[in-house]
């Protein structure tokens, strides 16, 4: 009867151990589940984030970029203004009138042909042994 006892308490405590080792093998795998879903989560709300702040930059270079169409759009308007204000008349207008005065010459023409008798003459250099 003893010897049935002692065994009875060997297979006990073997069971015993063996049902310590399967908890912490479930529990640890439980634990490691549950951390790597805390961190699927931390990481969907950092991608959740990321893509506000991504599309608020976007929105805001959206209107950074009609803002700068629109400045655009009012300077050209303001140096037309300008142009009309202070020419007395359209700027075809002008070309013409400079080319009637300066005869049929096109502006790109120079006003004198230079020739040879205008161009200064150099002594040539004396080379000296």
């Amino acid at each position: 009867m003893y010897a049935q006892l002692i065994s009875s308490l060997f297979i006990f405590a073997v069971g015993l151990g063996f049902g310590v080792l399967l908890q912490r093998y479930v529990l640890s795998r439980g634990t490691h589940v549950s951390k790597l879903e805390r961190e699927v989560d931390k990481l969907k709300g950092e991608q959740l984030h990321l893509k506000d702040a991504i599309q608020q930059h976007f929105h805001h270079t959206a209107d950074l970029t009609a803002n700068l169409t629109n400045n655009y759009k009012a300077l050209y308007e303001h140096l037309a203004k300008g142009a009309d204000h202070f020419t007395e008349q359209p700027l075809a207008d002008l070309k013409n009138l400079l080319e009637s005065t300066r005869g049929d010459k096109p502006i790109d023409a120079p006003d004198a042909e230079i020739t040879p008798k205008d161009v200064p003459e150099t002594e040539p250099a004396s080379h000296q042994p």
